[in-house]
């Protein structure tokens, strides 16, 4: 797995695939660049794959203070030009879609296309269970054991029997975190908005819904593709918030789909 360091920060990056456009996949909070599985084996045959772990996550540097979404992004560049990959269709989940979206406003000229999975412009509490979720989510990474957290997480995003060997995997995977680390993380996720910028991205864009996900409402993802110039709004049904690892086969395809009209449209561009 190869590294770079990126203003005094290590960071990790898993790498697929020898040929081909490049491929960025930006993972959730608590995951690592391992978690895309599904992706990297279908997908490293004709693109170059790239995977970071994020700071603060994985085998890259742990966060010992505040870190914003834009530096996490800022990050993610550095990864991307060390493995030669730009410009990349970019995929981010969650946490990923938020430094997504920053990498596409920041750093446009590395975003060869843009897919957005179960994220938002902001974190909103709407009703009183939203709040208590964001207070419990607050409270929970504040005071409880990595291995308490990884279990709670893990149970909301594979609720069903079939799901249960993802959900063990998904416990291994995230107990093995740093509690300060996601503590510092969870409150960058807490200070993105982009909201305001939305209409400056220049990417093709295609926002990705679970139909099943509790964690970020689908009025959220609508906003993302209101507010996206021209972006187009896909809704997996029978998925939570893990959509790449509970419908992957769907997922695979509708991205695939998107990255076919997109090149489409690089080729009218060139004509």
């Amino acid at each position: 797995m190869p590294d770079i360091t990126h203003n005094g920060w290590r960071l990790f990056y898993h790498q697929w695939g020898d040929e081909g456009p490049g491929v960025l996949l930006i993972h959730g909070l608590g995951s690592c660049g391992e978690d895309w599985p599904f992706q990297a084996d279908r997908w490293q045959r004709h693109y170059r794959v790239i995977a970071p772990d994020l700071r603060g996550h994985g085998r890259s540097a742990p966060l010992r203070g505040p870190v914003t979404v834009a530096e996490l992004a800022d990050d993610v560049v550095a990864v991307v030009q060390a493995a030669e990959v730009a410009p990349a269709h970019v995929i981010g989940l969650s946490l990923g879609g938020m430094v997504a979206q920053e990498l596409a406003l920041r750093h446009p000229g590395v975003v060869r296309s843009l897919v957005l999975v179960n994220t938002f412009c902001r974190l909103r509490a709407r009703t009183w269970a939203d709040r208590r979720r964001v207070w419990a989510r607050t409270l929970g990474l504040r005071v409880f054991p990595m291995s308490v957290v990884a279990r709670s997480t893990a149970r909301r995003l594979f609720p069903k029997p079939e799901q249960a060997e993802l959900r063990r995997l998904a416990v291994e995977r995230l107990q093995r975190n740093d509690r300060r680390s996601i503590w510092w993380a969870w409150q960058a996720i807490r200070g993105h908005d982009t909201c305001e910028r939305l209409a400056r991205i220049s990417a093709l864009t295609l926002v990705v819904h679970g139909e099943e996900d509790t964690t970020v409402p689908y009025v959220e993802c609508q906003r993302l593709a209101a507010h996206i110039p021209g972006a187009r709004l896909k809704t997996i049904a029978n998925s939570g918030h893990a959509t790449p690892l509970d419908a992957p086969n769907r997922f695979n395809l509708a991205v695939e789909e998107f990255w076919e009209q997109v090149e489409g449209n690089a080729h009218t561009d060139l004509a």
